[in-house]
């Protein structure tokens, strides 16, 4: 209602009261469309000034309230528009007071009506510097980390940790089985080199190469493709890529190819605590499956620097107790 009076220059007592007011500025008490058509009462408080145009109290409601809710962040502040604004009429006393108010006074008045409600009002504004969050590890590992095998390394560990890692956060109300490489799934009762099942039934299977995909590989995956069916089973075709027509044949064959770059696309989406789940995987493949410490060192330093560059402190996490692990358990098993 200040800023109201204040926009019609109606304030410093030009006007004795409301009904001096209203002769100046009659005000309009029927809602038309823009055919002129009258379609009901005026509610709120609308008065036409000289120009034959129209004043409302409305649009100073609403600033004041996204001033509010928006800026100063009460958003205890009601949201309540049309309700106040119809209210008007229980204020007429404000309104003889406003109007015998001066400018300044007026100005004044509002800065103390202002700070009452931001003092009544808890603030709920989020200070960014200090909202943390995990840095992506997961996407960053897939996007970044050398996959080739380095002196003491085991060639295709680092890609079938990614896969597991990736199934185990994808799909956790399964219970995601993954062997050692080179062990030879049918001997540890396994269909692919990670299997997902519910209770004893096979869900999800993968077979996982670390490489370029082609036609020539398909024989690799016969005896695969046939286990997928006989269970039911999705299979997917975990490699770095697939070319001359492969992914295609694979499709045929009731299996699902899946790229770098598709786990890249379906992993740039997860969350960051998704990703925390899938690094730990990765972590524990790494560490308990393989028990390959050079690896796993090279993959720790990795996700550390990732943490160094995006400002995240340093943290325990059950790395540290996987590293102890391997450098106990595993020292014989690496080449």
């Amino acid at each position: 209602m200040l800023r109201f009076f204040g926009q019609l220059d109606a304030l410093g007592g030009k006007f004795a009261n409301a009904k001096a007011f209203y002769r100046k500025f009659p005000r309009v008490k029927e809602r038309a469309n823009k055919a002129g058509e009258v379609i009901g009462a005026m509610n709120t408080l609308v008065v036409r000034m000289k120009d034959g145009k129209t004043a409302s109290i409305r649009p100073h409601y609403n600033n004041i309230e996204t001033w509010f809710r928006s800026e100063k962040k009460r958003f205890d502040y009601p949201s309540a528009a049309p309700h106040a604004t119809q209210a008007w009429s229980d204020y007429g006393h404000w309104i003889d007071a406003i109007l015998a108010l001066s400018p300044d006074q007026a100005t004044s008045l509002e800065e103390r009506v202002k700070n009452f409600v931001l003092a009544k009002l808890p603030a709920q504004e989020v200070d960014p510097l200090l909202v943390k969050r995990d840095p992506p590890r997961f996407l960053r590992f897939i996007e970044n980390f050398d996959l080739v095998a380095r002196k003491n390394e085991i060639n295709g560990a680092a890609y079938q940790g990614v896969v597991f890692g990736y199934i185990r956060a994808d799909a956790p109300h399964l219970q995601v089985e993954v062997g050692k490489l080179h062990t030879g799934s049918k001997r540890e009762g396994r269909v692919g080199d990670i299997d997902a099942r519910d209770g004893v039934d096979l869900v999800l299977t993968a077979e996982v190469k670390q490489h370029v995909f082609s036609v020539k590989d398909l024989a690799e995956v016969s005896e695969f493709a046939k286990l997928v069916s006989e269970n039911r089973a999705l299979g997917l075709v975990v490699a770095l890529d697939f070319v001359d027509g492969s992914a295609d044949v694979l499709r045929d064959q009731g299996l699902e190819p899946i790229s770098k770059a598709d786990l890249r696309e379906r992993v740039r989406v997860w969350d960051p605590l998704k990703q925390r789940i899938a690094t730990n995987a990765l972590l524990y493949y790494v560490g308990f499956r393989e028990k390959n410490s050079a690896l796993f060192t090279r993959i720790q330093q990795f996700l550390a620097d990732i943490d160094a560059s995006s400002g995240v402190p340093a943290q325990d996490s059950d790395s540290e107790t996987i590293s102890g692990s391997v450098a106990n358990d595993g020292a014989d098993e690496s080449p």
